[in-house]
C-alpha cells in the first residue's frame, strides 16, 4: 500500500521507501533514465495489441536523491511508468520521497465505454478522455458508435448512414447528430495507440438498430420507412435475421470497421433485442425452420454465431453483452456482463473470457445518489464463486458512460472523480486497497485535476434524510443520518456535520428577494463512535420558518461529497390534507395524500418519496384551508420523464370556492413542453397575481391518459406525477 506521502492513483502494487528526497526542480536538469529490460524486437505502440498474456505493462521506478530510473519489459510498461512520474511531478510539494516502486496491473482489461451514439462527442472531447484514461493507467476505450438514435461511423459503401442515420429531429424541430469520417477514426485510434490504449469499436446488432433501418428499411422485417429514434429505450424494429441483405450489409460494415480499427476485439452489442418482429416475419420463421432452431432466442444465437464466424475468418474476436448467452453462446465469444455478475460467472464456467461491468458499480451515467465513489471503490471484477482456474477467464472490467442524458459538456463531471476509484479497482490488488487511505490521496489529486481544467463532479452524497409534516404540532421534522458504511470506513477520522438553515425574505408577488439570512448551527462531531452509531438529527420548525436546509459532511476538516439540500415552501396549504378523487398508485404513494401539502419539494429523482404517481388517471385534489383566506397565488408542480412513461398533464385547471359546493374556475393552463423532450422536467403550473378570498382550492390536472403513438408504450396507460400544492 502506498503511503499518504506518495499521492498516486491508482496506488502501485509495491512501494519501498528509502532515506532522502528527490527535488522536483532537478528533473529539468537530471533526465529520467528509461530503459527496457529486454532488447528483443519490441512492437511499436500500434502493434502492441491488447490481449491477455501478451501485453506486459509492469515497470520498476527507482527514486534517488540524484535522479530517477525507470525500467520495463515493454514500451507499454515504460509508458505506465512515465504516468507515475508525471503524477508525482503534478502532486503538491517540492520534492518526492526516495524509494522503489514495483508495479503491474491487476487486470489485463481496464476500460471505459464511451457512448457517442446517443450524444455525439467531438474529437476534442474524445482525446481529452483518452488523456485522462492514460493518466490513470486504463488501456481500453470501448467506443459505442451505433444506436437507435444515431449512427456515427462513415461507411462509404452505404452513404445513407451518414446522410440519414447520423441525424435525428429533436422535440423542438432542430436537427441533431454527426458522424466520424474514416480520417477521424484513424486519428483517434492513432492518438490512443500513442498512449497504449486500444480502441474497441461497438457496432450494435441485431437490436438497437433503428437508425440504420431508417436509412435502409429493407434491412428490417417489415421494410416500412422509419425515422431515426428520438426517445431512449428498447424498440421492436431490429435487423431481419431471415434476410440475406442484412448480412451483406453487416459484413460490409464490419469489413470497413476492421480496416479502421486494429483491435483484436470487436464488440457487437447483442443486448436488448426484442423478438416481436422476428416472431411475425415469414423470412425469420423460414430461417428458424431451415436451421432447425427452437425459436427466436436460438435465432438470435444463430445470428451472433454467423457474425462471429465472419470475424474469426478475419482473425478477430467477438465481444457481446451478456444476452448473447441466451440460446447458446458462440464458440469463441467474450461476454461483457452488465446485468450483475451472473453473465461473467456463466461465461467463465463455460470456458469463455468475460469482462465485468455491472450496473451496481460501473454505470457512470447514474448520479452519485445511486452510485457514489465508495460503492465504485468496492468493485472487484473477480467473482468469489469461481475457482482460480475459472477466474483466469475474467479479463477485467469497464466503467460505462451511456450518454442518454449526458451531452459532451456533462461528460467530465459524471466521470470524475469516480474514474479514480475505478482505476484503482482495476490496477491495484484488492487486498492492498483501503478507502480511507485512498481518500487521503484523492483530495490533492482532485485539486490538481481542477487546476488542470477538469470539470470534477461530486464524489458522494453521504447524508441521508427523511422529512415529514406533523399535523398535531404543525411542524416539519427532518431526520438526518450518515451512511453507516462510511462511518465504518472512516473510523478513527474526524467526522462532523455542519448545517445551515436559509430563510428567504419574499416581496409582494411572492418572488424571492435577494436578501437571504442564514442560521448556522454548531457542527455535530462524530469522533465518538457512540454518537456516530446513534446519529439522528432532528430539524423542527423555528420561530421563522426555514426555506432551505443545507447539510455538509466534513472529514478531517475538509468538505466531503455533495451537500444534502432539503427545500420547503411554507404556505397556506401546508398541513391541509387534500381530498383526492383518485388515490395515488401504491407503487408511488409519495407518503400519502398529505405529501401533496406537506411543504416539502421533491427532487429530480421521482423515486425520492415526495412525488405522488397516478397511473392512467387525472389528478383531482381539493384543499380545505379551514376558513376564508386571502389568496394571491396558487401553484402545483408536475414531473416529466418520458422514458419512465411519466408525462406532464395536458392542462391544469384551478378552481376556488367559499362553501365547497359552488366553484369558480380561475384558470385553465397548458404548457409548451414537448412530451418527447429527452430530459427530466419539473414544471410549475401557477395562477399568478390574483386577489381573492376563498376557503377551498381545487386542482384538476388532465392526464394524457395513454403514451403517445411514437412512444415504446404507445396506447398503454401513462403516469402523472405531482409534488406540491402551494397556496399563498
Amino acid at each position: 500500500m502506498t503511503s499518504p506521502s506518495l499521492p498516486l492513483i491508482p496506488a502501485p502494487q509495491s512501494w519501498t521507501p528509502s532515506i532522502g528526497f528527490f527535488p522536483k526542480a532537478h528533473l529539468q536538469s537530471v533526465p529520467l533514465i528509461q530503459n527496457l529490460d529486454a532488447a528483443a524486437d519490441l512492437p511499436s505502440p500500434e502493434e502492441e495489441i491488447l490481449e491477455p498474456g501478451l501485453a506486459d505493462e509492469s515497470y520498476r521506478l527507482v527514486i534517488r536523491p540524484d535522479g530517477m530510473e525507470l525500467t520495463a519489459h515493454s514500451r507499454s510498461g515504460l509508458f505506465r511508468g512515465t504516468q507515475t512520474v508525471q503524477q508525482l511531478m503534478d502532486a503538491a510539494g517540492d520534492s518526492i520521497p526516495c524509494g522503489i516502486i514495483e508495479d503491474f496491473p491487476g487486470f489485463a482489461w481496464r476500460g471505459m465505454l464511451l457512448d457517442c451514439a446517443r450524444h455525439f462527442m467531438p474529437l476534442s472531447v474524445i482525446k481529452e478522455t483518452i488523456d485522462q484514461l492514460a493518466y490513470h493507467k486504463f488501456n481500453v476505450l470501448h467506443w459505442h458508435l451505433t444506436e437507435d438514435q444515431g449512427w456515427r461511423l462513415e461507411v462509404p459503401a452505404y452513404p445513407r448512414l451518414t446522410e440519414v442515420a447520423a441525424w435525428r429531429t429533436q422535440w423542438d424541430g432542430t436537427r441533431y447528430g454527426g458522424y466520424y469520417t474514416s480520417e477521424d477514426v484513424r486519428e483517434v485510434v492513432a492518438y490512443a495507440a500513442e498512449r497504449f490504449i486500444t480502441v474497441v469499436p461497438e457496432i450494435e446488432l441485431p437490436g438497437h438498430s433503428v437508425a440504420a433501418i431508417a436509412a435502409y428499411p429493407e434491412l428490417s422485417c417489415t421494410g416500412l420507412p422509419l425515422e431515426v429514434e428520438t426517445q431512449w429505450g428498447v424498440f421492436k424494429d431490429v435487423y431481419c435475421a431471415g434476410n440475406e441483405k442484412t448480412f451483406e450489409f453487416l459484413e460490409a460494415v464490419l469489413t470497413h470497421t476492421l480496416d479502421l480499427f486494429p483491435s483484436h476485439y470487436i464488440h457487437i452489442g447483442g443486448d436488448e433485442c426484442p423478438k416481436d418482429r422476428w416472431h411475425a416475419c415469414p423470412k425469420c420463421q423460414k430461417r428458424i425452420a431451415q436451421e432447425d432452431l427452437a425459436g427466436e432466442h436460438e435465432l438470435q444465437s444463430w445470428f451472433i454465431r454467423r457474425i462471429e464466424t465472419f470475424l474469426k475468418e478475419n482473425d478477430r474476436r467477438l465481444i457481446g453483452w451478456d444476452e448473447i448467452l441466451e440460446g447458446g453462446l458462440a464458440p469463441s465469444a467474450t461476454v461483457q456482463s452488465w446485468r450483475g455478475i451472473r453473465g461473467a460467472i456463466a461465461a467463465a464456467r463455460q470456458g469463455h473470457d468475460a469482462i465485468v461491468s455491472p450496473t451496481s458499480h460501473c454505470y457512470f451515467d447514474y448520479d452519485v445518489a445511486t452510485l457514489d465513489i465508495r460503492q465504485v471503490y468496492t468493485f472487484n471484477p473477480r467473482p468469489e464463486k469461481l475457482t482460480d482456474e475459472e477466474n483466469q477467464h475474467i479479463l477485467g472490467g469497464e466503467m460505462n458512460l451511456w450518454s442518454e442524458y449526458i451531452p459532451p459538456e456533462r461528460l467530465s463531471k459524471m466521470v470524475f472523480p469516480r474514474m479514480t476509484a475505478m482505476a484503482e479497482c482495476l490496477w491495484t490488488d484488492n487486498e492492498k486497497r483501503s478507502f480511507p487511505e485512498f481518500l487521503q490521496r484523492l483530495r490533492p489529486h482532485v485539486e490538481f485535476l481542477k487546476s488542470a481544467g477538469v470539470n470534477v463532479g461530486p464524489a458522494d452524497q453521504p447524508v441521508n434524510y427523511k422529512a415529514e409534516f406533523l399535523e398535531d404540532s404543525a411542524t416539519t421534522v427532518v431526520k438526518l443520518s450518515l451512511d453507516s458504511e462510511l462511518v465504518k470506513a472512516m473510523r478513527g477520522h474526524d467526522l462532523d456535520l455542519r448545517q445551515r438553515a436559509i430563510f428567504r425574505h419574499e416581496t409582494p408577488g411572492y418572488q424571492p428577494d435577494l436578501r437571504v439570512e442564514d442560521m448556522v448551527l454548531p457542527p455535530v462531531r462524530m469522533s465518538d463512535p457512540l454518537v456516530a452509531k446513534n446519529l439522528i438529527m432532528v430539524w423542527p420548525d423555528s420561530d421563522t420558518p426555514w426555506d432551505l436546509m443545507v447539510v455538509q459532511l466534513f472529514i478531517d476538516g475538509l468538505a466531503y461529497g455533495t451537500p444534502t439540500v432539503v427545500e420547503r415552501s411554507h404556505n397556506l396549504a401546508m398541513g391541509r390534507q387534500p381530498q383526492l378523487l383518485h388515490q395515488a398508485s401504491s407503487r408511488y404513494p409519495g407518503g400519502g395524500a398529505l405529501s401533496l401539502c406537506n411543504g416539502l419539494l421533491g427532487t429530480r429523482n421521482f423515486r425520492d418519496g415526495f412525488w405522488s404517481g397516478y397511473e392512467g388517471n387525472d389528478l383531482n385534489a381539493t384543499v380545505d384551508l379551514g376558513e376564508n383566506k386571502k389568496i394571491t397565488r396558487i401553484s402545483i408542480r408536475f414531473y416529466q420523464g418520458a422514458t419512465a412513461w411519466i408525462f406532464l398533464p395536458s392542462t391544469v385547471e384551478f378552481q376556488v370556492s367559499n362553501n365547497g359546493l359552488d366553484w369558480e374556475s380561475m384558470a385553465l393552463i397548458g404548457h409548451d413542453v414537448s412530451p418527447s423532450i429527452q430530459d427530466r422536467v419539473i414544471y410549475d403550473f401557477a395562477v399568478e397575481d390574483v386577489s381573492l378570498q376563498a376557503r377551498y382550492v381545487r386542482i384538476i390536472a388532465n392526464s394524457l391518459g395513454h403514451c403517445p403513438d411514437w412512444h415504446p408504450g404507445a396506447g398503454r396507460d401513462c403516469w402523472v406525477f405531482a409534488d406540491e400544492i402551494v397556496v399563498q
